[in-house]
C-alpha cells in the first residue's frame, strides 16, 4: 500500500532565537571626520536612526581624538556623556571657570549639550568615548563593566565597546563573539530577545551605552 505523501506533514521545527547581536565594528576601520565645529576629529561607531545627521539622531556614538586647546561644539536638546580612554586627559571649562577635570580613565561624566565647553590638555592628546541622547525621546548612560560586575549586562543596553583587554558575548543558542580592545558590538533592541552574558579577561573595561525611550509625551 502507497503511502499518501500529501496528507502526511513534517514535524513543526522549532525556530533559534534571534542572535542578541546585530553587528560587530572595529574602530581602527572607520575614517575619521571633522567635529561639528571643525575643532577636531571623531569617529562614528553608531547612530540611532542609521545614517541620522545632527539635527536628527535619537542616540550617538562615538570616539574623538583630541589634540589641542579648543571649544566642544553644542548640541542643544542632547545629553552628553564623555568618558577619558586614553592620554593625558582635560580641563573642562565655561565662562573660564573649570567645570570638570577629565583626568582619570573610565569615569563617565555627564553634562548637557547646550552647555559651551571649552578644554585645556593637560599634556598628551587624548582618546575619549562619546554618547549623545535626544532627551525629549530618551536617557542614556554609560555603565563601566569589568571582570567583578560583567556577567549580566545592565538593562537597556545597546552597544558595548572594549575600552581595555578583551572580552567575549555569548548567548543562549551558544554563539560566542570574541571582541578585542577597540571593538564594539550594537546588540538588539528588547522585545523579547535575550541579553547575552559578558566575560571579560582579568584588568579588561567594556562600556556599556544603555538607552531608555521615554515614555510617550515625556522627558527625562
Amino acid at each position: 500500500m502507497a503511502l499518501d505523501l500529501s496528507q502526511t506533514q513534517a514535524p513543526a521545527r522549532a525556530q533559534k532565537p534571534a542572535s542578541p547581536i546585530q553587528f560587530v565594528g572595529e574602530l581602527g576601520r572607520i575614517t575619521a571626520v571633522p567635529w561639528k565645529n571643525e575643532g577636531g576629529q571623531t569617529r562614528e561607531l553608531c547612530v540611532e536612526p542609521p545614517q541620522s545627521d545632527f539635527a536628527g539622531f535619537l542616540w550617538r556614538v562615538s570616539v574623538a581624538d583630541v589634540g589641542a586647546d579648543g571649544a566642544f561644539s553644542t548640541f542643544n536638546g542632547i545629553d552628553r556623556t564623555i568618558v577619558l580612554l586614553e592620554g593625558g586627559g582635560f580641563g573642562m571649562y565655561t565662562d573660564g571657570a573649570r567645570v570638570h577635570d577629565l583626568a582619570e580613565c573610565f569615569v563617565p561624566h555627564e553634562f548637557p549639550g547646550e552647555q559651551a565647553i571649552s578644554v585645556q590638555l593637560h599634556g598628551a592628546p587624548t582618546l575619549d568615548f562619546n554618547l549623545m541622547v535626544r532627551r525629549e525621546r530618551a536617557s542614556g548612560k554609560v555603565v563601566v563593566l569589568r571582570e567583578q560586575n560583567s556577567r549580566c549586562l545592565p538593562a537597556d543596553t545597546a552597544l558595548l565597546y572594549v575600552a581595555r583587554g578583551a572580552a567575549c558575548l555569548s548567548d543562549e543558542s551558544g554563539l560566542q563573539q570574541a571582541l578585542r580592545c577597540g571593538e564594539f558590538a550594537r546588540l538588539r533592541d528588547g522585545h523579547g530577545t535575550r541579553q547575552p552574558d559578558l566575560l571579560c579577561t582579568p584588568g579588561s573595561v567594556v562600556l556599556a551605552v544603555c538607552i531608555r525611550p521615554n515614555p510617550e509625551g515625556t522627558q527625562s
